[in-house]
């Protein structure tokens, strides 16, 4: 059949076209989509032609989308009406990467995650970043007792003091954009925009450093100034285990770490590499629960066709936009 999708066609460059769909086989669900979620980090990286697999033109972008079963295959139990969330087609007629900003998408019934009640198909579609947001705390085991240091409140850090406050940690988040401070605050998870260096802003409520430190930026000119922010070891502490540094942003390229600073800290550095089926079910459970609100961090719902705006706009740090979602079926 024929749907429609966001093609890249090169290094900053985006339309929407007519793509093939294959009717859904056995063991396979035919999706109609509602909403596509930019990921901004990763997608944004894809745009300018620094992803692997990005050289393979035109390719459709996006792994998060939200919808409604359309079409079944054989020996398939969900039923036609089912709304879900996936990560987006896995046949069609041009490379994906990953394929999720498309009309239709054929996949596995495996690959589905049907939607909560009370769960709106446009916060849905958000639920791929939430889930690397909680993989990173899934990682780091956060416990009630700590103290959380979030740099970079863009919609992936915007999710990780979510997530890390909702295991009882005391979580402070720091943005030079006073604009996603506060979207954070009214989330109802401290922020700030740091006065003087990170590491002096954060020891005015962290007096002795913090436990985890989340780097939310994706940029390695930040990394040795947060990870002043976490706590050291006494010499006869060490038995208790030193600060958790989670590299939670999309780094485009290598970092160096500061040795001497990460050594007197013993400090363990956690790299989440994506999300996993229990993650997926574990945020998108929370937004039925009310205790992860996602509503705010969509900037904006667009249709496909002004997908160059979208692009555009994200790649503007100065836009106050955390993500933008498609709405493909207005």
């Amino acid at each position: 059949m024929q749907a429609k999708a966001i093609l890249v066609t090169g290094v900053g460059s985006v339309m929407v076209g007519d793509v093939e769909v294959p009717e859904p086989g056995p063991g396979e669900v035919l999706v109609e989509t509602a909403f596509s979620c930019i990921s901004p980090g990763t997608e944004l990286r894809a745009f300018a032609g620094k992803q692997p697999g990005s050289e393979y033109l035109p390719y459709i972008p996006g792994y998060a989308m939200s919808g409604t079963v359309v079409a079944v295959g054989a020996n398939v139990t969900t039923p036609v009406g089912t709304a879900v969330y996936c990560n987006g087609t896995r046949k069609v007629n041009q490379h994906r990467l990953w394929g999720a900003h498309i009309s239709h998408a054929v996949l596995e019934e495996t690959g589905l995650y049907p939607v909560p009640d009370g769960v709106k198909l446009q916060s849905a579609s958000i639920a791929a970043l939430a889930a690397i947001s909680y993989h990173g705390v899934r990682l780091s085991k956060t416990q009630p007792h700590e103290n959380v240091a979030v740099v970079g409140l863009g919609v992936i850090g915007q999710l990780s003091a979510r997530l890390h406050a909702i295991t009882g940690a005391r979580v402070v988040g720091a943005d030079l954009a006073l604009p996603r401070v506060q979207t954070l605050q009214s989330a109802g998870v401290e922020a700030l925009v740091p006065q003087g260096t990170l590491a002096e802003s954060f020891r005015t409520i962290f007096p002795s450093g913090a436990d985890v430190v989340v780097d939310a930026t994706g940029s390695p000119s930040v990394l040795p100034h947060a990870l002043e922010i976490a706590r050291e070891l006494g010499w006869e502490e060490h038995l208790l285990g030193g600060p958790r540094y989670i590299v939670q942003g999309s780094y485009p390229d290598s970092f160096a770490i500061p040795y001497q600073s990460a050594f007197m800290r013993e400090m363990s550095f956690l790299i989440p590499r994506n999300r996993q089926r229990v993650d997926v079910e574990t945020v998108l459970r929370l937004m039925a629960e009310g205790k992860l609100p996602v509503d705010d961090l969509i900037s904006r719902t667009l249709p496909p066709e002004e997908c160059f705006s979208a692009y555009t706009e994200l790649q503007d740090p100065n836009s106050g936009a955390l993500t933008i979602a498609f709405q493909w079926n207005s």
